[in-house]
C-alpha cells in the first residue's frame, strides 16, 4: 500500500508498537505491521519516502530538502545496509558513506564523474 500526507496526519494515522530497539510500525486502525511506501511532507517542506515490509524500514529510502537537496539511503531489516548518498540542490554527490549491517564500514569519495575533490 501507499500512503501520502503530512506529519501531523501521519502521526494521526501512524505508531510504533512493541519494546524500545524492536519497534514496528502500524497503521493505528491495523492488527499488522505497515507494508508499503510512506511519504510524508515535514513542516519544513522537506519530503520523505521511505518503504517498509512488515512494520521496518526495508529498501530504498529518499529524502529530498525544499532546497532541491537530497540523501538516499538503503535498508534492510531496519537497518542500514548498503551506500548512503548526498547530493547539492544541484545534483552533484557531496558525501558517500557504506554501512554493512547498521555499522559504518567506510566513507567513500565522491564519485569521480561529478568533479568533487576528495582531498
Amino acid at each position: 500500500s501507499e500512503w501520502k500526507g503530512d506529519v501531523s496526519a501521519f502521526t494521526e494515522n501512524f505508531e510504533f508498537r512493541g519494546r524500545e530497539g524492536d519497534l514496528l510500525l502500524y497503521e493505528k486502525t491495523q492488527g499488522t505491521p505497515f507494508s508499503g511506501i510512506l511519504e510524508a511532507t515535514q513542516v519544513n517542506g522537506d519530503l520523505s519516502r521511505e518503504r517498509y515490509s512488515k512494520g521496518v524500514k526495508n529498501g530504498l529510502q529518499v529524502k529530498h530538502s525544499l532546497s532541491g537537496a537530497r540523501s538516499e539511503a538503503t535498508f534492510v531489516d531496519g537497518v542500514l545496509h548498503g551506500d548512503v548518498v548526498t547530493y547539492d540542490r544541484q545534483g552533484r554527490e557531496r558525501t558517500r558513506m557504506h554501512y554493512v549491517r547498521g555499522t559504518l564500514a567506510r566513507l567513500l569519495p565522491p564519485s569521480e564523474s561529478n568533479g568533487s575533490k576528495t582531498d
